[in-house]
């Protein structure tokens, strides 16, 4: 790397000449001390192989990959490989999925002889019925006629993607000289027409053409390519599901939409009276993960500062499961070591229990953008049409890093302000003077796999015979409680999560030392002495904030069965949905209320019980 400073990316990513003037600048430059170097790199192995992840990520947090190497960085930061293997693992694993592309390859290349050939298709080469189109012929590499009329439905269907997959891939990043050649282009097309056939679910959709192009740049080797692709593809499949009344996308959009509304109550507002309420306007730089905001060259950087601040070390063992049965939630949890290897929002999101991908980085990164453009859109969007346009002109002038920056910080505010919002709708059902006993209510609340009776059960365990609230039994209620949340929606996912947190804050505690923490308050006592009890990652920190939310869902069962005329706006918070949405969603039937009413007059005093003890010892006023 060039010592002096910045260096020119021109050799990496040459422009054409006919396409310079129209092309953004690039904003990154590799920086010594800061970008992490072809020798950093090397470095960073031991003798046999082992990788020093924890390093790396500092390094590309601070200042990217270098262009030379980051091919080599990608499969790592994807998880296409562990860390903790050696050279020659390594090598085995690489040999074994170029064997397995090989042998998909050629099951594709037996249908269509024109994948592996160099070229690629642009026009129909089937009819939706299977049967070959007039004038066209399939041959193989002696010039006989290969059947190509097809019956069975996974067949046609992935034909009939070719066409579109080839029409996508000639207008993919065409100001870089790469795909000046044909032969480049057909290398794209073919691992797109590979995937579309291995990963027949999602199949292919616009906008992975431009996720998968910049793989076939750094990486030479096409099955080496295809692999880091179909990792990248793990995390965001979802997001390209559809159907005839959806786009997976629409999950996060519905988060970005919470995420402003709590964060930025002025702008949501206006975004709604502009017809922008649905966020439709963010829908490609989610899709495609900005690739079209910023120029090629800051969006790989922007990519790679992603994937490093959202790096988990179990992500190789996730995704060496089939894709059908990666569930991220089913990860295993991480100890202190594991935990320091994660990037920075990783780690944020592994504190608070989070493992959905509705609150992913990138919903927060929409979100900075739509902040630095706060006041122009303000000012200047009468429609829908004008917030494009607003948005269209950041093209190439934003900081990849800052807006990192800047989305880490937007998600622990939406976190604090979603948090505040529960204390002040607490002290408001607090003067209303609520009558906690329903003998006479309209309602009663039966969630699927019949919550309340569960946690009636269970709360007949949360105190010992002598009257001492015990640990376990007591988280354990509350997570048997916890998923009411997800009647709210994905815009309560990064809240659901941060109680989640709390819980397994306390439980860690707990398994450190089963015989001292048995009882709850046993873990404060204990903190207090050590005089840890008022950080904010302290576990009495956690079980304030816990006690609190458990607080919130308390009062809401209340309300709901007490008040049967209020909004969900009076019961709980303006991003609830309506009334009569969110009790056909929780199973409202029938007037027996007495699940409910016991376990509302048993939860409701051991919630107070524990603000009584903190209150006791000074720690009922922490900051969350």
């Amino acid at each position: 790397m060039n010592k002096t400073g910045a260096e020119d990316l021109g050799d990496f990513y040459p422009i054409r000449p006919e396409c310079q003037a129209d092309t953004p600048k690039p904003r990154f430059k590799p920086r010594a001390g800061k970008t992490l170097s072809e020798r950093r790199w090397n470095a960073a192995f031991s003798e046999d192989g082992h990788l020093n992840i924890e390093k790396v990520l500092r390094r590309i947090q601070r200042g990217g990959v270098h262009p030379s190497i980051k091919g080599s960085v990608w499969e790592f930061l994807l998880g296409c490989f562990d860390p903790n293997s050696t050279y020659d693992e390594r090598n085995q694993l690489r040999q074994h999925r170029r064997e397995q592309y090989s042998r998909w390859k050629a099951e594709c290349q037996y249908m269509v002889p024109v994948i592996g050939s160099g070229k690629l298709i642009t026009t129909p080469i089937i009819t939706d019925h299977g049967q070959p189109v007039i004038d066209y012929s399939i041959t193989d590499d002696k010039g006989q006629q290969v059947n190509s009329s097809f019956s069975d439905k996974r067949s046609i269907q992935w034909m009939l993607a070719l066409p579109q997959i080839g029409l996508d891939v000639v207008r993919t990043d065409r100001a870089l000289s790469f795909y000046e050649s044909e032969k480049n282009q057909a290398k794209l097309w073919d691992i797109l027409a590979v995937y579309a056939w291995v990963d027949n679910d999602i199949s292919y959709v616009q906008g992975m053409n431009d996720i998968c192009s910049p793989m076939i740049i750094l990486l030479e080797n096409e099955a080496d390519a295809f692999w880091c692709f179909e990792h990248a593809m793990r995390r965001l499949r979802e997001n390209f599901r559809s159907s005839a009344s959806s786009m997976g996308v629409q999950t996060q959009l519905s988060t970005l939409s919470q995420v402003i509304k709590i964060v930025d109550p002025k702008l949501h507002q206006h975004l709604e009276d502009v017809d922008g309420g649905e966020y439709l306007f963010a829908f490609r730089m989610l899709m495609v993960l900005f690739r079209r905001e910023f120029s090629f060259a800051d969006a790989l950087y922007l990519w790679e500062l992603m994937w490093a601040m959202e790096y988990n070390p179990n992500i190789f063992s996730l995704y060496e499961k089939p894709i059908a049965e990666s569930d991220k939630s089913a990860a295993p949890m991480l100890n202190n070591k594991l935990l320091k290897q994660c990037g920075k929002f990783e780690r944020k999101k592994v504190k608070t229990g989070c493992k959905d991908q509705e609150s992913a980085l990138a919903v927060f990164l929409v979100a900075s953008v739509l902040e630095a453009k706060n006041k122009r859109i303000l000012k200047e969007a009468k429609g829908l049409d004008d917030v494009v346009q607003i948005l269209n002109d950041i093209t190439g002038n934003m900081d990849a890093r800052k807006v990192c920056k800047e989305a880490l910080k937007i998600y622990k505010k939406y976190l604090s302000k979603f948090w505040n919002a529960v204390v002040s709708s607490l002290s408001t059902l607090a003067d209303s003077d609520l009558d906690l006993s329903f003998t006479a209510n309209k309602y009663s609340v039966r969630m699927e796999g019949n919550v309340i009776a569960a946690a009636l059960e269970k709360i007949e365990h949360v105190k010992s015979p002598e009257g001492e609230v015990l640990t376990m039994p007591f988280l354990d209620l509350c997570k048997t409680v916890l998923p009411v949340l997800d009647n709210f929606g994905p815009a309560m996912a990064p809240a659901k999560s941060d109680i989640g947190g709390n819980i397994s804050r306390l439980e860690n505690m707990y398994l450190s030392n089963q015989s001292e923490f048995n009882h709850l308050y046993m873990i404060v006592r204990s903190e207090i002495e050590s005089k840890k009890a008022k950080s904010s990652s302290s576990c009495t920190n956690a079980l304030l904030w816990l006690t609190r939310a458990m607080d919130f869902l308390s009062e809401l069962f209340c309300n709901l069965l007490a008040h049967p005329d209020w909004s969900m706006s009076h019961v709980a918070l303006k991003l609830a949905p309506d009334r009569k949405k969110f009790m056909s969603v929780v199973g409202v039937k029938g007037d027996d209320v007495s699940d409910m009413e016991k376990f509302s007059g048993r939860f409701s005093p051991l919630l107070e019980e524990n603000h009584k003890f903190l209150a006791s010892v000074g720690m009922d006023n922490l900051k969350a």
